[in-house]
């Protein structure tokens, strides 16, 4: 594999490593006000379909595509069947419903700033356990609807092509240009959207923030900037949005153009790929300092039992060692 495509790998891996931890801190303490709140419940579901997308992106695109595996075939082989069909609609699948958290995030931080007074009370709050169940089932479940157009469609041909030096996946012109237009309007209709949201709350926020004298809208100086960064966050991760956005725009113009560089545009959507499930969760370190300190504790915590366990491993392996000592010394007899 590539040295380039290697290093993106191995920081998509930390990333989802460090994402696990930050998932970790935040089961941890879900009952913690700061840190239990809605919008760190809906980063945890939002972690299952980022690390899904990792997993998914390294075995059946760039490990397929980068790596040597295409040496055990002959060049310019190329298989059809359901195999290319389900790697190429599993992609596709879960960008939608990676796209599908963008727009929980965003209407997330606009019910925050419309009902200040009731953001995160239980029994009151519209983000109940109850809700949180069905974004999950409506994140996971809609997207299967986007791919069936084009995936399940018998007329359109998938297939994985050999070539001497990779096993590329492609298919049909029409397919391809359909895809391409699916995945861009889905891209489109998330970034107005969550665009528009995130104007309208930005606007209330600075709203909130001249009514702060208020009994209702008053807030702990710890609490405001804590919504502060979860809202700075949540347009931070936007902004990656929208650079996909551009390049789902630059594979539709190839398309037009005959796809003569589709090739290219896929090879210059890996790092984009990359940075859509991996930059979150260096977002979220940033702009939330108590998820930040709680993270560093609970780490070193982590590392110190570790430590623990270790120590006591070894002296445990010592104790059992001088045992066997003891007791062969014990069984030789002196000489009479």
């Amino acid at each position: 594999m590539p040295f380039e495509q290697t290093l993106l790998f191995l920081l998509g891996l930390f990333s989802i490593l460090l994402y696990t931890l930050i998932v970790r801190t935040l089961k941890k303490h879900r009952k913690t006000p700061l840190l239990g709140g809605t919008f760190f419940k809906l980063v945890v579901l939002q972690f299952y379909a980022e690390a899904f997308f990792f997993l998914e992106f390294s075995l059946t695109m760039r490990f397929r595509k980068y790596t040597d595996f295409y040496t055990f075939f002959e060049p310019g082989t190329q298989f059809t069947g359901i195999v290319p069909r389900i790697i190429s609609g599993v992609h596709y699948y879960i960008k939608i419903v990676v796209y599908i958290g963008y727009i929980v995030f965003a209407v997330n931080r606009l019910l925050s700033a419309l009902t200040v007074s009731t953001y995160n009370k239980e029994n009151i709050s519209v983000w109940g356990p109850t809700t949180i169940m069905w974004i999950s089932i409506t994140q996971w479940f809609v997207p299967i609807l986007a791919i069936l157009p084009t995936h399940a469609w018998p007329e359109f041909d998938f297939y994985l092509v050999i070539t001497s030096t990779a096993m590329r996946l492609t298919n049909d012109g029409v397919s391809t240009a359909l895809i391409s237009y699916i995945d861009g309007f889905c891209c489109l209709v998330t970034c107005i959207f969550c665009i528009s949201c995130y104007i309208i709350t930005g606007f209330l926020i600075r709203k909130n923030w001249k009514r702060s004298s208020s009994t209702v809208f008053k807030k702990t100086s710890t609490q405001s900037s804590a919504e502060r960064g979860l809202f700075i966050s949540a347009v931070l991760s936007f902004c990656v949005l929208m650079l996909n956005l551009t390049l789902q725009i630059l594979k539709i113009i190839i398309s037009w153009n005959g796809m003569t560089n589709i090739f290219a545009a896929y090879d210059f959507s890996y790092p984009m790929m990359d940075l859509m499930y991996s930059h979150y969760p260096w977002v979220l370190i940033v702009t939330s300092s108590v998820l930040r300190r709680q993270l560093v504790y609970d780490v070193k915590l982590l590392i110190r039992k570790y430590e623990i366990g270790t120590l006591k491993l070894d002296e445990a392996s010592m104790s059992m060692g001088r045992a066997g000592q003891t007791n062969g010394v014990s069984k030789t007899s002196p000489a009479s």
